[in-house]
């Protein structure tokens, strides 16, 4: 009898690690969760979302031992009419991402989750190497499950479930859970009321796909700057740049004219309304290849007539889409300020339809009235002292019909140097800040009445000469600074085909973008006045704003209600 005892003892010991310190929960999507994260309790997740919006939730997985994530499996939400099929639900696992310099004071060293690796991919429907994925013991490890909500779904209380299959020593376990999804009686645009552009560069493309620039032929390099777009517009920003195939120009009885083959061919779907988007658009463009217009040393009236093809071709191709065009960036002395001048006069008074963009608040170095588009770094609109200088700025826009936007840069979070105090509280697009900073930027671009933003750079990680952006993202002082994608290469995430990566930075700028049409739709409802008493007890300025994921989804839900209200 002591015998069989002592031996069920031993049976249980050895059962017992397999079933017992294994945790899996549920949490929002406004937050990195990273490996040192304690288990938590959380079977079930209540989330809202209105009809054409992303809303995502995260699965984190922690076990006492080694163990392996087998499958996640999300089931369709179902209500009594409707349901949410599997279809639109991607499931992604977080990859991390060492930080072994911090962006500033705040920031913690360590593993950060930001790549989304796509169990089946959104492009060519490949399975990749999300899953299975093993688990070393006490790390937590947490997956992105994003689900589209489409425009046809009815009004009403949805529910699912997602089940989690887990093995340790050799023995499998299940976990189910709950996942309550309430849609909302409206819809929000396809296409962001939002403009945006945000700086991609397809030329290293060939390297970080191919090993060496020039590897990618032009109809390849179209092809996957393309699906960049598509994966751009899916999260509602627009990306300027483009492949960087430049168009061939000769001059015809003193016509210049360009060769638009290969350019029409990549960006026409997202001047028309792209498909594999939900039909959305760019709202605005930019125009290309400046620097054979003034670097190259090209005669005035060649320049003037440049800008005149750009404007012909887009009216003979009939894309109401505006066409901006960078002058100076971030101008300093006078000769960068004349510089930005005389080539804002060449586009305004020559063609009448190109919108010449400066990134400055020096409005006064500037002849404003051959200017289409003035964009202020965030930090000088309201500055740590509180001084706003967003009225003034609105009073020379207004005088001169321009237009007002706004960026962010390094000096969020200290250029060069690890940010101090002066660089804390600013938004940002930086892998070591709380995913509440990525997302936050709408919210206040609407509060301030901006019109557009400016984003400088979606991959400049990918032309860093020897670093690999998969392990090293530190550019300008801060992880991440003008690196919004990864390359995804079959070698790295499994599949036979080339993908863009999506970052979760990426994801809490599509949250921030679908929190702005919440912003934009209760405002024309109620009047921007209303909406502004709703927000400014947590949206207070540019850098005092809730830190707090809950205050912002409470904040959402408040305007979601208010617009249901007005449209049931």
């Amino acid at each position: 009898m002591r015998r069989w005892w002592a031996g069920f003892v031993v049976l249980c010991w050895a059962i017992m690690p397999a079933y017992a310190h294994l945790s899996v929960w549920l949490s929002h999507s406004t937050h990195k969760i990273r490996p040192g994260a304690p288990a938590k309790v959380r079977p079930g997740i209540r989330l809202f979302a209105a009809r054409g919006e992303y809303v995502a939730y995260q699965i984190s997985v922690r076990a006492s031992r080694a163990s392996r994530v087998l499958r996640i499996v999300p089931a369709p939400l179902e209500d009594r009419a409707f349901a949410i099929g599997r279809w639109q639900m991607t499931v992604y696992r977080e990859a991390f991402i060492n930080i072994v310099h911090p962006t500033n004071v705040d920031s913690t060293l360590g593993l950060w989750p930001d790549a989304l690796i796509p169990t089946v991919d959104n492009y060519y429907h490949e399975r990749r190497n999300a899953l299975p994925w093993p688990l070393t013991a006490h790390f937590t490890q947490s997956f992105w499950v994003d689900v589209y909500v489409p425009r046809t779904a009815g009004a009403g209380l949805y529910h699912g479930e997602v089940t989690v299959f887990t093995r340790t020593h050799g023995r499998t376990r299940v976990r189910v859970l709950n996942v309550t999804l309430r849609v909302l009686p409206f819809a929000i645009p396809a296409t962001s009321s939002l403009p945006s552009s945000f700086g991609f560069d397809g030329a290293p493309l060939s390297l970080v796909f191919r090993g060496h620039y020039g590897r990618l032929s032009n109809a390849q390099l179209i092809h996957l700057t393309q699906l960049f777009n598509i994966a751009a517009l899916r999260d509602r920003i627009a990306l300027s740049g483009g492949s960087g195939i430049p168009a061939p120009m000769r001059e015809v009885h003193g016509h210049l004219k360009l060769n638009w083959h290969n350019y029409d061919k990549e960006v026409r779907p997202f001047l028309t309304g792209c498909k594999a988007a939900h039909g959305a658009r760019w709202r605005i463009t930019d125009v290309r290849w400046l620097t054979h217009v003034f670097y190259h040393k090209m005669p005035p009236h060649e320049q003037a007539q440049y800008f005149r093809a750009w404007v012909r071709h887009f009216h003979k191709e009939h894309w109401r889409v505006p066409l901006y065009a960078l002058t100076v960036d971030e101008p300093h002395s006078r000769l960068q300020f004349a510089t930005a001048n005389r080539r804002a006069a060449v586009m305004r008074r020559l063609t009448h339809g190109v919108l010449p963009l400066v990134t400055t608040n020096h409005v006064r170095r500037l002849n404003l009235k051959d200017f289409g588009i003035l964009c202020p770094v965030i930090n000088n609109v309201e500055d740590l002292d509180n001084v706003n200088h967003r009225p003034a700025l609105g009073r020379y826009t207004r005088r001169y019909h321009m237009k007002l936007w706004w960026y962010q840069s390094c000096m969020s979070h200290g250029c060069w140097v690890i940010g101090g105090r002066s660089s804390l509280g600013w938004p940002s697009y930086m892998i070591d800040q709380p995913a509440i900073y990525n997302r936050i930027m709408p919210w206040l671009t609407w509060k301030y009445h901006m019109q557009g933003e400016l984003y400088y750079d979606t991959d400049i990680g990918f032309s860093m000469g020897r670093k690999n952006p998969w392990k090293d993202q530190y550019h300008f002082g801060g992880n991440g600074d003008g690196t919004l994608f990864y390359p995804g290469t079959p070698a790295v995430i499994g599949g036979s085909k080339d993908i863009p990566i999506q970052s979760l930075r990426l994801m809490m700028i599509r949250a921030g973008y679908q929190d702005y049409e919440y912003l934009h739709l209760a405002s024309r409802l109620y009047g921007r006045p209303t909406v502004m008493r709703v927000i400014d007890g947590a949206i207070r300025s540019t850098h005092d704003w809730t830190k707090s994921p809950a205050v912002l989804r409470a904040l959402k839900w408040k305007l979601a209600m208010m617009i249901a209200r007005k449209t049931q």
